[in-house]
C-alpha cells in the first residue's frame, strides 16, 4: 500500500468523523470511527497521532486498518479508493505546457516570460507573508510565558481534561477543580470503557497500559495513564491479570461480538 494514499485516507477518515461528531478531540474522533467500524479506539488513535499530529516515530496502520477506514469512508476497498482518486487526479491535472509548436510566434513566446516571472514574483511574496504569520506567531508565543500574561488551566469533566479559563474560578461547571494546565496529563489521562479486547499490557515489555481505581460504589474506573483520581486525589493502581479476570466485562459493547444462535 502507497503511504501517500494511506495518509490521504486517513485524512478523510477523521474530517468525516469531526463532521458527525460533537466533540472534535483525539479521543471523541477515535470513538466515533470504532463505532462505524471493527476497529478499536486505540488503534484509530494511532493513525491520529502519525498522520493528523504528524508524530513521525507513529508506525503505519496495518492492511486491515486501512481496508476498515476505506469501508467508513464509504468506498468497497482500498483498491477502489485508490482507482477513484487516481481518476480525480488526472481530471484536476494542469495541462501540459512544456511542448510548444516550432511555428509559434515571439509574442507569444515573450507572454510566457512574463507569466512565469509573475507567478515567481507570487511565490516570493508568499514565502515572505508565511515567514511573517511564523514570526508573529511565535512573538504570541513568547508574549504568553511572560509574568502576567494570561494562562490557560485545565478541569476535569468526568472523562477527559478540558481546558478552561484560570479565572473562571476555583471549580468548573462539572463541580471539578480548576488546576494549572499539565500538557502530558491533558493528552495522556482519561477515562476510558474496557472489554476483554483492550490492550492492557504493552506488547513490547508486558508493562501496564491501564490503570483503575474501585470507588465507593464497588465499581472499577479504568483510566489511561498513572497518577492520582482527577477527582479525590487517591492514587491510581496498575491494573493486574487479577482485575481483568475479574471485573473486565468479556464482550464488548457491539452486536458484532455476540454469539448468536
Amino acid at each position: 500500500m502507497d503511504e501517500f494514499y494511506i495518509e490521504k485516507i486517513t485524512e478523510e477518515v477523521f474530517e468525516k468523523a469531526r463532521n458527525r461528531s460533537a466533540s472534535h478531540k483525539k479521543y471523541a474522533l477515535a470513538k466515533e470511527v470504532e463505532a462505524a467500524t471493527d476497529l478499536s479506539y486505540r488503534t484509530v488513535e494511532r493513525a491520529y497521532d502519525k498522520y493528523i499530529r504528524r508524530r513521525a516515530k507513529g508506525n503505519m496502520p496495518t492492511a486491515n486498518t486501512v481496508e476498515e477506514f476505506c469501508k467508513y469512508l464509504d468506498y468497497k476497498d482500498y483498491a477502489e479508493f485508490v482507482e477513484k482518486n487516481k481518476a480525480k487526479e488526472r481530471v484536476n491535472d494542469p495541462p501540459d505546457i512544456s511542448q510548444k509548436d516550432e511555428n509559434e510566434d515571439s509574442s507569444v513566446g515573450t507572454a510566457t516570460v512574463t507569466n512565469q516571472k509573475n507567478w515567481r514574483s507570487i511565490s516570493i511574496f508568499g514565502t515572505f507573508a508565511l515567514t511573517l504569520i511564523i514570526a508573529f506567531y511565535f512573538i504570541a508565543e513568547n508574549k504568553a510565558s511572560e509574568p502576567g500574561a494570561p494562562v490557560k488551566c485545565m478541569t476535569w469533566n468526568g472523562t477527559v481534561y478540558e481546558e478552561i479559563s484560570c479565572s473562571a474560578g476555583s471549580y468548573s461547571e462539572y463541580g471539578t477543580a480548576i488546576e494549572p494546565y499539565d500538557q502530558k496529563r491533558f493528552e495522556n489521562f482519561r477515562r476510558i470503557d474496557v472489554d476483554i479486547t483492550t490492550s492492557f499490557f504493552s506488547e513490547q515489555n508486558q508493562k501496564p497500559l491501564v490503570w483503575y481505581y474501585k470507588n465507593e460504589n464497588g465499581e472499577i474506573e479504568y483510566y489511561t495513564a498513572p497518577g492520582v483520581h482527577p477527582v479525590n486525589g487517591k492514587t491510581l493502581k496498575a491494573v493486574t491479570e487479577y482485575i481483568i479476570e475479574k471485573y473486565v466485562p468479556i464482550h464488548q459493547n457491539k452486536s458484532s461480538s455476540f454469539i448468536r444462535d
